[in-house]
């Protein structure tokens, strides 16, 4: 029987999973993925994906260990964006007409000077390659050529990425849709340019949730008082500290002498 594998909001580290879940964002972690596969037995992987991206270090976990599973089979349910087009790439993929694929350079923040700055250019370089790997393996097309099409910040059809090799089938078409990618993609230059800036627009206003949010929500939570997970105990711990309390307010009555020993 078939397993379903859900790869849905951002693609984040485990430990941020609980943030997603307390703010009722979706997200996929690497644990969240390699539970199912574990579950699966052998049995085929159906992996739907409708992602804007994420963290690509937990994106290449997730593609490791499908590519490790002999028996996945991918869907691109509605958008396959950054690091979501890295899993994309991990099995037989169909993509929905209605669906696209979006891939780009590496992002990172960094702070410093001019060595900080060159430093952190050249890793952004090599994660770039790390990622173009993908594709090339997906598709067979040449490692200039997954950098070029990064540079551009590609969004693409499922025709598109289909002719591209970047997918294996549209999904309900029963014959090939004749017409190659560069003529379809690069037929008016100047509408195509409007097309990308707006596409970027959509891109830049999915919902996600900002470094510095994720960084207060973990301090926050080192920084709040550990609950008692035992509802008795805590009850428990009430009343003693209550009644504590109150012993050593009725010795202060004896003291004062509002109060005779018995």
């Amino acid at each position: 029987m078939p397993v379903e594998i859900e790869v849905r909001g951002a693609i984040v580290p485990d430990g941020d999973k609980w943030i997603y879940d307390w703010f009722e964002q979706p997200c996929t972690t690497a644990a969240d993925i390699k539970n199912k596969i574990r579950s699966a037995n052998g049995d085929v992987l159906e992996v739907s994906v409708n992602s804007h991206g994420g963290d690509i270090f937990v994106a290449s976990e997730i593609y490791t260990a499908l590519k490790n599973y002999n028996n996945v089979k991918i869907k691109v349910t509605g958008l396959a964006a950054s690091a979501a087009s890295v899993i994309a790439m991990a099995g037989y993929c169909e993509m929905s007409p209605t669906a696209q694929m979006m891939v780009h350079n590496v992002w990172t923040c960094q702070s410093g000077d001019y060595r900080d700055m060159d430093s952190a250019s050249e890793s952004l370089k090599k994660a770039n390659r790390s990622i173009a790997n993908a594709y090339c393996v997906k598709s067979g097309m040449s490692m200039d050529a997954a950098l070029k099409m990064m540079d551009d910040t590609t969004w693409m059809t499922a025709q598109d990425a289909r002719a591209l090799g970047l997918v294996d089938k549209v999904l309900f078409e029963e014959a090939e849709v004749d017409g190659s990618f560069q003529s379809h993609l690069y037929l008016n230059a100047e509408v195509n340019s409007v097309l990308k800036e707006n596409a970027k627009a959509m891109y830049a206003a999915i919902p996600r949730l900002s470094p510095g949010v994720i960084a207060k929500m973990r301090e926050s939570r080192e920084n709040a008082p550990e609950k008692n997970e035992n509802p008795e105990n805590e009850l428990k711990a009430l009343v003693d500290q209550n009644l504590e309390s109150a012993k050593a307010y009725l010795n202060y009555l004896k003291l004062k002498g509002d109060v005779k020993n018995d």
